[in-house]
This record gives C-alpha cells, structure tokens and sequence, in this order.
C-alpha cells in the first residue's frame, strides 16, 4: 500500500472521530491528540471502503499534479 493513501486514509478516519466526538458533545481540547490518532487507526482497520476513498482522492491529487505520481524504484541486484 502506498505511503501517501494511508495518509489521507488517516485524515479522513480522524475527520469522522472529530465528527463523532462533536457529536457526542465532547471538546476536542478536553482528548489527547494520541487518543483521537489511536481512534483513526482503529477506525481505518474497521472501515476498510475508507481506504479506497483515499486512493480515489490520491489520484485525483495526482492528476491535478498537486502530488507527484509513485516513482518506480528498481531493485536493487542481487
């Protein structure tokens, strides 16, 4: 899996915790920045369609040309 989709898998995951916890009344100043990362991560492996949401928003980023395409790295020799 690319680096950068599981980042902006990440995002949205803590997008939806903040989501949530706002919904539930709770300040975002009153839980750990450790706690709602913890929560995204929890939240990327029990909603697993997020990561194809990344990857949609990945190549659009690519095809805009904010982020650079993968480069193909060749192995090394062996």
């Amino acid at each position: 899996m690319h680096a950068a989709i599981m980042t902006l898998a990440r995002w949205h995951a803590r997008k939806a915790i903040k989501r949530e916890l706002y919904a539930q009344g709770i300040k975002l100043m009153d839980v750990e920045s450790r706690e709602i990362s913890l929560a995204a991560i929890r939240y990327v492996e029990d909603h697993p369609e997020i990561i194809s949401i990344a990857t949609e928003r990945y190549q659009d980023l690519v095809k805009r040309g904010v982020l650079r395409p993968p480069r193909n790295r060749r192995k090394p020799n062996q």
